[in-house]
C-alpha cells in the first residue's frame, strides 16, 4: 500500500518526465514543465483525499530495487543517501525506505509546516504545556510560561538548538494544540509525497509510532530548500534569542548548534561548505544527521545517516559521504 501511494503521491511529475537519475538508468528524475507550474495530483489515502500542493521539481525518485552501495564502501549507520541536487543524482543508498525513528530530525518536518502556515512576525505566547516538558532527556530552551518571543525567533531557536519546548509552542500557535499541528503535519507529508512517514509529536521524542525513512526524510530538507528563511538559519552556529518574559522584562538566550562540524568539534573536508542541517539523537533513533552542502565546484548535495550506533560512527560516515563528492 505504501509503495503505491508513493508512486500515485508522484505520478504527474513521471508523466511529465521520465529520465536517468544515478546509475544503470535504473533511477527516474521527477520534473515540471520550464514554466515552473506546480504539477497537481489527487490520491486517496486511508479514506481520506489529498491533493497535491508541491512543485516536484528537482526530486530524485528513487526505486526501492535499485541501489548504488558501492562494495568498497561499509557503513554501519542502518539508513544512508547521498544525493547530487545539482545534478539531481542519487550517489548512494542503503536502507532509504526502511523504518527508522527521526528523534529530532522531526523538527524539519515542524519547520517545513511553520513556514508554508506560520507569519514570522508574529509574537508567540508561550503556554504552560510548551513550557514543562518532563520528559527524561528532552532537549530543551528553557522557556517560561508567559514568555513572548517573535515567531522567527522562535522558529530559530528551535532549529539551531533543538528544544522540545520551542516546538511545542510553535505547533500550538499554528494549530491551536500540539495534536492538531501533528494532523496538519502528516497531511502535509502525505503531499510531499512522504508516504512513509508518521508523527504523533512536534519535535521527535521516542514513540512506537513516530517514524519516518531516510527518502522522506531527503524529501522533507529537499522541500525546506525553496525557503529563502530556512537557508537563512538552518545553518547558525550560534544564536542569540531576545525577547521579553511575562513581566515585560527583556530576555537573552544563548543557542549553540547541535551540529558538531558548524561550532568546530568536527572538521569538514576542505573545499565542503554546510548551507543546512538538522541533528537527532535518542536511544532508539541512535545518532542522526542530514546536512544540504556544497563542494569546491559549487554543487549543492543533501547527506542523510540515520541510526549511527554513536556520535563517532555518525560523523565519521558522515565524513566519508563528503570526501565522496570532494
Amino acid at each position: 500500500m505504501k509503495n503505491k501511494l508513493r508512486l500515485l503521491s508522484l505520478l504527474p511529475a513521471l508523466l511529465l518526465l521520465l529520465a536517468g537519475c544515478g546509475s544503470e538508468s535504473l533511477l527516474l528524475q521527477y520534473t515540471v514543465n520550464n514554466t515552473g507550474t506546480e504539477s497537481i495530483s489527487s490520491f486517496v489515502a486511508s479514506d481520506q483525499t489529498y491533493r497535491s500542493e508541491y512543485s516536484y521539481k528537482d526530486i530524485c525518485v528513487i526505486p526501492e530495487k535499485a541501489v548504488s552501495y558501492p562494495s568498497d564502501m561499509s557503513f554501519r549507520s542502518e539508513g544512508v543517501l547521498l544525493i547530487n541536487k545539482t545534478d539531481n543524482e542519487m550517489l548512494l543508498s542503503k536502507n532509504i525506505y526502511g523504518r527508522l525513528y527521526p528523534a529530532s530530525l522531526t523538527k524539519l518536518a515542524t519547520a517545513l509546516v511553520c513556514l508554508k502556515y506560520g507569519n514570522l512576525d508574529d509574537t508567540v505566547i508561550i503556554s504552560y504545556n510548551a513550557s514543562h516538558i518532563t520528559e527524561p532527556g528532552a532537549k530543551l530552551c528553557f522557556l517560561q510560561e508567559g514568555d513572548r518571543v517573535n515567531f522567527k525567533t522562535l522558529l530559530t531557536s528551535f532549529l539551531v538548538y533543538s528544544g522540545n519546548d520551542a516546538g511545542i509552542a510553535l505547533a500550538e500557535h499554528i494549530s491551536g494544540s500540539e495534536t492538531a499541528f501533528v494532523e496538519l503535519m502528516n497531511n502535509e507529508l502525505i503531499k510531499l509525497g512522504a508516504v512513509d512517514t508518521h508523527f504523533v509529536n512536534s519535535h521527535g521524542l521516542p514513540d512506537d509510532n513516530h517514524y519516518t525513512t531516510v527518502y522522506d526524510m531527503y524529501l522533507i530538507i529537499n522541500e525546506l530548500l525553496n525557503y529563502p528563511v530556512f537557508n537563512e538559519i538552518a545553518a547558525i552556529d550560534t544564536y542569540i534569542a531576545e525577547f521579553t518574559d511575562s513581566t515585560g522584562k527583556e530576555v537573552k538566550k544563548l543557542y549553540e548548534n547541535t551540529n558538531q562540524y558548524l561550532i568546530g568539534l568536527r572538521k569538514l573536508p576542505k573545499g565542503i561548505n554546510i548551507t543546512a542541517s538538522k541533528t537527532g539523537t535518542t536511544f532508539a533513533a541512535g545518532s542522526c544527521l542530514i546536512q544540504a552542502f556544497t563542494n569546491k565546484k559549487d554543487k549543492t548535495y543533501i547527506a542523510v545517516v540515520m541510526k549511527a550506533p554513536d556520535s563517532n560512527v555518525l560523523y565519521n560516515e558522515m565524513n566519508s559521504l563528503l570526501e565522496k563528492v570532494n
